[in-house]
């Protein structure tokens, strides 16, 4: 097949990674490829180091009409000479330019790796119940968001899960991070991999160790790493672990390069977000480390982290049940190995980049039939 992607987004964000994984998939499969990135995003600088076919030097989220205009017609060219069999945005721009490069002619499935929902208007309805062939969504939850809102009658919906490229997770050494953040041996080391905003929900965690007894916190350490963002900083955490009292139990760091070392070397892995993630790659990538998980149940995480197979899932607005979980994990250690492997198998089984590829290419196919048995 010929796939047409696109995804214009300015950070290294969930829909990024999806997109990238996906073009990466279907090279590896034998397609042919064509991928569009906004200029100057790091999904662009991706797929130049990868050699993935495409262009990057458009902005479909630009303000200013001749820019839009151009990147109309580079699409209608792009249709025109690369003869795509599928046109496959993964962002709202390019879905409704490429509606417009379409006309109709060729099967449109817009992909969901994101999870705001949809706006609600009379355009917005035009253009997802009648000039788009099919849906997918990297995870249950944004089904449910699109269907209250559409009405879909004439378009075909599809729950691909994201997938992991194993090959980009070997085996590492274990490194020296417990020295290096002065973690006991004896206590249990856990991180959380998340840029310092308010949709993380790292406070989750200090409400969670407030509610501990002081036996059972001294035996864990867990490391918060990541990028500041506008709203709040690392700082900010400190300052609220230290009027809870807790703030012996944490430690600090900058996003690491490479994350691979750290999730060798902890125990458990920590996801506290109240909001985001439809795609959630770190939960894939403390799998792929053989890492127990306790995670909250927003958006796609009950689909990732199961009760009693790979970790905890537990409520946003539970700090309780958050601390119990910790509670289990602390006096259960040798149930963590057991965790870890069986989310491992789970990743195997379940969210693979090939089984990803898959799944998509099959829902290709079968949007392509329906079209060729209407015209």
């Amino acid at each position: 097949m010929r796939i047409l992607l696109t995804c214009h987004v300015r950070f290294a964000s969930a829909m990024a990674w999806y997109t990238f994984h996906l073009a990466r998939g279907l090279l590896k499969q034998g397609h042919d490829v064509w991928l569009s990135a906004k200029k100057d995003s790091p999904l662009a600088e991706w797929a130049s180091r990868e050699k993935i076919p495409g262009s990057h030097c458009r902005d479909y989220r630009s303000g200013s009409p001749t820019e839009l205009w151009r990147s109309y017609r580079e699409l209608t060219q792009t249709i025109r000479e690369f003869k795509p069999d599928i046109l496959n945005p993964h962002c709202p721009p390019g879905h409704t330019l490429l509606a417009l490069a379409n006309r109709g002619k060729l099967p449109l499935i817009r992909t969901v790796a994101d999870p705001r929902p949809p706006k609600s208007h009379f355009v917005n309805r035009y253009l997802h119940e009648r000039k788009t062939s099919g849906m997918i969504y990297s995870t249950a939850s944004s089904l449910l968001r699109y269907d209250s809102v559409f009405n879909f009658t004439h378009t075909e919906e599809k729950v691909i899960l994201p997938g992991l490229d194993l090959s980009l997770f070997p085996l590492v050494e274990s490194g020296s991070l417990r020295e290096k953040f002065n973690v006991p041996e004896d206590a249990l080391f856990a991180a959380i991999v998340a840029r310092m905003s308010p949709e993380k929900g790292q406070e989750l965690l200090i409400e969670a160790l407030a509610l501990l007894a002081e036996e059972t916190r001294r035996k864990i350490v867990v490391l918060l790493t990541g990028d500041d963002s506008k709203e709040r900083r690392a700082s900010d955490l400190e300052a609220h672990a230290r009027s809870k009292g807790v703030l012996n139990s944490l430690r600090f760091a900058d996003r690491q390069s490479d994350v691979r070392p750290l999730l060798n070397e902890i125990d458990l892995g920590i996801i506290t977000s109240t909001r985001s993630e439809a795609v959630c790659r770190i939960a894939l990538e403390f799998m792929a480390y053989k890492k127990p998980i306790i995670s909250t149940d927003i958006n796609i995480l009950p689909e990732v982290v199961r009760n009693g197979v790979n970790g905890w899932c537990v409520s946003t607005t539970d700090p309780r049940a958050f601390a119990n979980s910790l509670e289990d994990a602390v006096r259960n250690r040798a149930m963590l190995s057991r965790l870890g492997q069986q989310g491992h198998e789970l990743l195997l089984n379940e969210f693979t980049v090939d089984k990803m590829t898959e799944s998509t290419t099959s829902f290709y196919k079968r949007i392509i039939e329906r079209n060729e048995r209407a015209s």
